[in-house]
């Protein structure tokens, strides 16, 4: 409801009008997800998938980065863009474009940045997600879809303890996965 107000001589006089609820509603527009622009100087978050500690030295300031085994770290998106520009494997993974990376960006418009992916590609990491989708599919494309998702000694360990985590509990995906890894599950 509209409200108009009249000054006269220090005395308020207050009218009322009413208004129709198409003047007061704009069209509505479906909400579409927008991705943050890049910020350098933001601080995003790392997660390692490693079941042992992993570090590297920092490029734009002095010291180091030590992150524990599956932990993380909040670290500036322009030392993370940095690294990579620098060829860090832990960030580029076995291909240079973040493929089975040891460290995990959490930020979307830095992986973006890094080259990593795009508004609608993602980036080929192990995830949660990913293992349980892999376990839900039947033994035949499970052992074809296993060697393309596991290929470094990290993500052996990660998917193990997913595992563990999650209690699959199919005897023979769990034994290709012991098959592949070496590791006992």
């Amino acid at each position: 409801m509209a409200v108009s107000k009249k000054v006269t001589d220090g005395v308020k006089e207050v009218a009322q009008t009413k208004t129709t609820a198409s003047v007061i509603k704009a069209e509505e527009k479906p909400a579409t997800p927008k991705i943050e622009k890049f910020n350098p100087e933001k601080k995003v978050t790392v997660k390692s998938i490693a079941n042992w500690t992993t570090g590297f030295q920092r490029i734009e300031t002095n010291g180091d980065v030590t992150i524990p085994a599956r932990g993380s770290v909040r670290l500036t998106a322009s030392e993370i863009i940095t690294q990579v520009q620098n060829g860090n494997t832990l960030f580029t993974g076995i291909d240079g474009q973040g493929s089975h990376a040891t460290l995990y960006i959490e930020d979307k418009p830095t992986r973006i940045e890094a080259d990593f992916e795009t508004e609608n590609s993602a980036q080929k990491v192990i995830s949660e997600e990913a293992v349980k989708n892999l376990f839900a599919k039947n033994k035949i494309d499970f052992e074809a879809t296993l060697p393309n998702m596991v290929k470094t000694r990290a993500e052996e360990f990660a998917i193990v303890e997913m595992i563990r985590k999650f209690k699959f509990n199919d005897y023979e995906k769990v034994r290709s996965v012991e098959n592949l890894t070496g590791i006992r599950v």
